[in-house]
């Protein structure tokens, strides 16, 4: 490992000269049991590496041994901790420090290489051998080979590629974790092919390529021959019916379910009688296709469950991998797909692991799937890890700068600079039953997952598709819903005051006593939670590291300053908080999460007059209990300044061999500065002098929070976050002012947050700072029949941009029931434009659903007609005209009767004739006839 470079580099870090001899020895002692860092590092993930150092309180608790190969003197799990902080922070320097070339540099160095260079490398390999030749580079388990016909022995593709480039003039080879910086494998694996050789990638099913995709698919082809035709009967007559074990195809079929055993038999050239169908050995039908990443199925084609004792069969990352790679990525590619999703919960139902997430997200989102995949970008959505969490990857060449061919795809997941600022203010309007709904949820996938997502999802076909698309959007709270009415307020709408009990907003010990009366609190409304979202949204590469919001925060002293410094400094150091309060007694027993319990026995034990604010029992309380695993803590420097933040990664535990505070926690330390900062850049209220209380949450300012934490401006939303979509229903029901008021201005697309001419405003209840991101998207709808609001605001008006959706006979049939419902739908709105206006035509999504005359007159009965009914304020005389009927012509849909006087009123004494109108029993369509 370079000693000296991380030294310095942690110094630069901010870390003092002590702490960083600190992280440099400890990173040599495990150095000394795995052997060389860099190489370690680069062969394995991060992760990996680190889980060899995990040791959690339920272990301590539990006494289990230690499960580093490091010796550790003093308390175990203090001492791995501190190994795994080093080891992070070193892999942090090599992943900053590496010196890859850009993309422009990787498409000249590949388009120079030649055979000669090649060749070069593929003898190198020779001379080290095999596993030499990729330890030297830190490649591991190679899954694409290359070779050339002339010769036996076949080669790590990447490897030889990277080898290779060391061999131009001027040329240096590079090493895995500097290979294309992830993104060059393709274009290399196409430039060996242009050079002559070929490209082979092995399954974990068999290393000479029997069990590729290709051939078994090849064998499936020739089984479904055997099936329709008797052809290939040699091969497949001897099996017989199959019984217990399919396997599923990863092609389009009639039928995907083949019995496992003539597959694999047809590969091999294998009779029946010589293996077994199933999977309890290696040699297994079932196992072999398990390993080459197929997915076995019962009869009914659901996948099996693995059994625990078969400890042969593939499972977690690898296996994932492989079945995505097999039913995702491969058809998606047959089928000329520009992209492809998988979703975490469909992958784990194909490989039989229902709670696998972490593991198939960390599959699918890592290095390794790449290489195998050959996918040029990946996005995925949040939360990740979760059953729910969707990976969309680009599977298009990349151009000559190393971009992404089809521009429209970028916004799927994570959004350029460009795209973020095309924000979207959208009023679709028009007559009831024009489609709007429909429209709209289209929209709001189109404007989050993309065009080309959206494109794949239009038409009534697709409709299912989409709303189940919508629906998933709605959970992961990137579409919001609501419908404005006449009583929609400001309140409602952006936020206002409502009861609390205030326990959220009480600070230090006395949140322990018993809350008395309420006040009111201000509380957020829907347009501010889904603009918050979007600003605070930030991808997996985001450029801002955003803080958890719903996290709590406690304060916490190490020591009395200038007086316990050292006692601070190796909290700091150690990644620990501690605490000398709670004298000698463990804590650790689960019946102490209960204030009671800890009140109870310090009494007992310690001091029988000792009351419920003594800091025994409170700070215990406080620093046992109450703080949790993913709470963040802020280290006091007195009472008006912090020097390092972190987020509490461990439970409570009791060091009885420790020199000082025995009451200790883990923590992941995020920011840490000697200097310090004022407490009041993003707390108002001094801080109290109890070693460890809570802060009041609502008084939080966790922009400048993030703002002290990483260093980067928190209140502009990261150009890499996703798409948000707020939906406003019956928008113009609503008084826009009152619902608005000071924010109608922030709509504009310049005046939003990161624009030249952006502004934020002072709201008037919390009397926080907002502004409104440029990820956020409004969509709103517009019943232009509707009139309980005469007019939209104007200035409304001028900040969305309208779509008029208007009837559309086209979409009908011509015939259902011999009624021709185009030719019904033009003629009643013909009618209705001349009796009325335009705006109260009646839509065609009213008959998009019938299949019958039944089914026609129903909706005419009970939905066009008190409709129409509606519209003319009950005037039947002008109902019936638009319906083709009159007092004196045919009836066909109503019927009138004349009403006589009554006795004793003359009919002079009225104008005109009095009519009783009603539907008839059955409704005459031939004016309509198809």
């Amino acid at each position: 490992m370079k000693q000296d470079e991380f030294r310095k580099w942690l110094v630069a870090q901010g870390q003092t000269e002590a702490a960083a001899s600190s992280r440099v020895s400890s990173a040599m002692r495990v150095e000394q049991y795995l052997g060389d860092l860099d190489l370690v590092l680069a062969q394995e993930d991060r992760d990996s590496v680190l889980n060899r150092f995990a040791y959690t309180a339920e272990d301590e608790r539990a006494g289990r041994p230690n499960p580093s190969p490091v010796q550790i003197d003093g308390v175990l799990r203090t001492g791995l901790a501190s190994l795994q902080q080093a080891l992070k922070l070193y892999h942090s320097f090599l992943t900053e420090q590496s010196n890859v070339p850009d993309r422009a540099e990787h498409h000249a160095l590949v388009d120079s290489l030649t055979r000669k260079e090649i060749d070069a490398a593929m003898r190198e390999c020779d001379q080290l051998g095999l596993k030499p030749f990729l330890a030297r580079s830190g490649f591991a388990s190679p899954q694409v080979w290359v070779y050339d016909d002339g010769k036996e022995e076949s080669y790590p593709a990447k490897a030889t590629v990277a080898a290779a480039l060391g061999h131009l003039p001027d040329g240096r080879a590079l090493a895995a974790k500097e290979f294309f910086n992830g993104f060059g494998e393709a274009q290399s694996y196409a430039k060996l092919e242009a050079l002559g050789y070929r490209i082979l990638r092995k399954g974990a099913g068999g290393e000479d390529g029997s069990f590729s995709r290709d051939r078994i698919e090849g064998a499936m082809d020739a089984y479904d021959q055997f099936r329709t035709s008797g052809a290939h009967a040699d091969a497949f007559s001897s099996f017989g019916e199959p019984k217990d074990f399919w396997v599923r195809s990863t092609r389009p079929r009639q039928d995907k379910r083949f019995p496992t055993k003539p597959i694999v038999g047809y590969l091999l050239g294998k009779t029946a009688s010589s293996f077994n169908g199933g999977g309890s050995q290696p040699g297994d039908a079932a196992a072999r296709l398990h390993a080459a990443g197929y997915v076995i199925v019962d009869q009914h084609d659901t996948p099996l469950p693995i059994p625990d004792q078969h400890t042969h069969l593939m499972r977690g990352a690898e296996r994932a991998r492989l079945v995505a790679l097999n039913y995702y990525i491969a058809p998606a590619r047959e089928a000329d797909m520009t992209s492809v999703t998988i979703r975490a919960s469909d992958l784990a139902r194909d490989i039989s692991e229902q709670n696998a997430f972490p593991t198939i997200c960390s599959a699918l989102g890592g290095k390794k799937f790449k290489d195998l995949a050959g996918y040029t970008a990946l996005q995925s959505t949040t939360p990740n890890p979760s059953s729910t969490t969707t990976f969309t990857f680009n599977l298009e060449a990349e151009d000559q700068e190393g971009t992404a061919m089809a521009d429209s795809y970028a916004p799927v997941q994570g959004q350029s600079a460009q795209a973020i600022a095309a924000t979207t203010n959208l009023i679709l309007y028009g007559p009831p039953g024009t489609g709007k709904t429909y429209q709209t949820a289209w929209e709001a996938v189109r404007l989050c997952l993309g065009e080309v997502v959206a494109a794949n999802l239009s038409g009534e076909e697709n409709r299912d598709r989409l709303m189940a698309e919508y629906h998933s959007l709605m959970k992961e709270e990137r579409i919001e819903f609501v419908t404005f009415h006449q009583s929609m307020s400001y309140e409602e709408f952006v936020e206002g005051l409502q009861p609390s009990t205030g326990e959220d907003a009480r600070e230090g010990p006395e949140e322990l006593g018993a809350a008395v009366g309420f006040r009111l609190k201000p509380t957020d409304g829907v347009f501010k939670k889904i603009s918050e979202r979007a600003r605070l949204d930030s991808s997996q590469a985001g450029a801002v590291s955003r803080l958890d919001r719903t996290a709590r925060v406690f304060k916490v002293a190490l020591g009395r300053r200038q007086v316990e410094e050292d006692r601070i400094r190796f909290g700091l150091e150690n990644g620990l908080i501690h605490v000398g309060w709670g004298g000698d007694i463990d804590w650790s027993d689960e019946r102490f999460d209960d204030f009671d319990q800890i009140y109870n026995e310090w009494r007992s034990r310690k001091d029988a007059d000792a009351t419920g604010h003594d800091g025994n029992i409170v700070v215990t309380y406080s620093f046992r209990s109450d703080m949790q695993i993913g709470d963040y803590v802020v280290v006091s420097d007195g009472r008006d300044r912090i020097q390092a933040f972190g987020r509490i990664t461990g439970d409570y535990y009791f060091d009885g061999r420790a020199e000082f505070h025995p009451h200790r926690r883990i923590v992941d330390w995020i920011w840490r500065d000697d200097a310090g900062t004022d407490r009041s850049r993003f707390y108002p209220n001094a801080f109290r002098r109890h070693s460890v209380y809570k802060l009041n949450q609502s008084l939080i300012d966790w922009d400048a929070l993030e703002e002290i934490v990483s260093g980067k401006r928190a209140a502009v939303a990261d150009t890499t976050a996703r798409d948000y979509v707020l939906i406003i229903d019956e928008i113009n029901r609503a008084n826009i002012s009152k619902v608005f008021g000071e924010l109608i201005t922030l709509l504009e697309p310049d005046k939003r947050l990161g624009r030249r001419d952006g502004i934020q405003l002072t709201l008037p209840y919390s009397k926080k700072r907002f502004g409104v991101p440029q990820n956020l998207h409004i969509i709103g709808t517009m019943n232009t029949a509707d009139r309980s609001i005469a007019l939209l605001d104007t200035a409304l008006r001028r900040r969305f941009t309208f779509k008029e959706l208007m009837p559309n006979p086209s979409v009908l049939s011509p015939n259902v029931g011999g009624i021709n419902l185009q030719k019904l739908l033009t003629t009643i709105n013909d009618r209705i434009e001349y009796l009325f206006d335009r705006e109260h035509q009646i839509g065609h999504a009213y008959f998009t659903g019938c299949a019958s005359l039944a089914a026609v007159e129903d909706v005419m009965r009970h939905k066009v007609i008190p409709l129409l009914s509606e519209y003319f304020y009950e005037d039947w005389s002008k109902v019936a005209a638009v319906l083709g009927d009159g007092p004196q012509g045919p009836s066909r849909f109503l019927e009138a009767r004349r009403l006589a006087a009554p006795p004793g009123i003359a009919a002079d004494d009225f104008s005109g004739e009095r009519l009783r109108w009603r539907g008839k029993d059955q409704f005459d369509f031939s004016e309509f006839a198809a």
